[in-house]
């Protein structure tokens, strides 16, 4: 993976001074490219922070290793996209984008981890019975019809979650100009992202970031509401757009 990458507030396009800090006034937040160390981290933070939707999915703590297994393959298809904050050497959040989704699965597809992980998976590895998969393959259909009613934004916030104990420090509002910075770096013109309707606190970020709500759509647990950023003059619809070259990796 080369070099890790600490990330300042200036290579993130943040204003200095902005990192969370505690009750002291102490630093207590770093912001870095992930490395395969993280993943446990990663995946302890996303089963905390989204346990309403574990537990719709009805999922043990075994899955979590599924968790921290299909992380790893993001990070080996696009590492730069992975971006955690660690407090006294823990991740207490992290934030996941792509210049590119379709690229992003090609690379997925072919660096063959996945198998691994499907053969875990059918043989019973990580504990999650043929019920649960179905729901599971049923929200990734869902999400599937999603992407395409809003086909011409490739590049993608993919997802965003704090620990609960390190909420309310502006880490996830951190976290999420890091990924978005990082996709303008890249030449993104349009981004696109889903929140649940009522995950208030996570819309004021995105919607502070100039992201718009452009529609819903309906997977097993509830809705997601379909938000969208495009710089001054775009839209990403337009078909020359939707395959932008300058939004390939």
């Amino acid at each position: 993976m080369g070099e890790v990458k600490k990330l300042s507030a200036a290579n993130l396009g943040l204003a200095q001074g902005t990192l969370a800090q505690d009750g002291c006034g102490a630093q207590v937040t770093e912001y870095r490219q992930a490395l395969v160390g993280d993943l446990p981290g990663i995946g302890e933070v996303f089963f905390v922070a989204f346990a309403e939707s574990i537990q719709h999915a009805g999922v043990g703590p075994a899955a979590q290793a599924a968790i921290e297994d299909l992380f790893g393959l993001v990070l080996a298809a696009e590492p730069e996209g992975l971006i955690v904050a660690v407090s006294e050497g823990q991740v207490v959040g992290y934030t996941l984008a792509t210049v590119n989704a379709k690229h992003m699965r090609r690379r997925i597809f072919e660096h063959g981890g996945w198998l691994r992980i499907l053969w875990r998976l059918l043989t019973g590895g990580y504990g999650i019975g043929w019920r649960t998969l179905r729901v599971i393959l049923g929200d990734k259909r869902s999400f599937l019809r999603g992407a395409r009613m809003y086909g011409g934004y490739q590049a993608r916030m993919l997802s965003l979650a704090v620990h609960p104990n390190a909420q309310g420090q502006g880490i996830g509002r951190e976290l999420f100009g890091a990924g978005v910075g990082w996709l303008r770096g890249r030449g993104a013109q349009a981004i696109r992202l889903e929140v649940r309707p009522d995950n208030v606190p996570a819309r004021r970020i995105y919607e502070s970031f100039g992201f718009e709500p452009r529609g819903e759509y309906q997977d097993s647990q509830s809705k997601w509401m379909v938000m969208t950023w495009e710089s001054s003059g775009q839209s990403a619809f337009r078909k020359e757009e939707r395959e932008d070259p300058r939004l390939s990796s």
